[in-house]
């Protein structure tokens, strides 16, 4: 049973609150959390959730930790899905 739109947009939140307190704090292990983030990003949200994976270019965790990348995907594939 597939999730509701709903449930995943609270899950990009939900993520994206983490990334910016605890993620930044995690020194070392921040690139597991990215690539582990891009995977659940790419099963809520097919091959656009993979566009997470850019904040794993960022191993100073400073930059990534300020952008919103989940929410901001969750926006962009849905407003993909209701335009499509």
């Amino acid at each position: 049973m597939p999730l509701p739109v709903w449930a995943k947009f609270t899950i990009c939140i939900v993520f994206d609150l983490i990334d910016m307190t605890f993620g930044r704090a995690m020194l070392g292990v921040g690139i597991l959390t990215d690539v582990g983030n891009a995977l659940i990003m790419f099963w809520l949200w097919g091959p656009t959730g993979l566009l997470a994976a850019w904040e794993a270019a960022d191993v100073t965790e400073q930059f990534d930790g300020f952008v919103p990348t989940n929410t901001i995907l969750a926006w962009a594939a849905h407003k993909k899905s209701v335009s499509t």
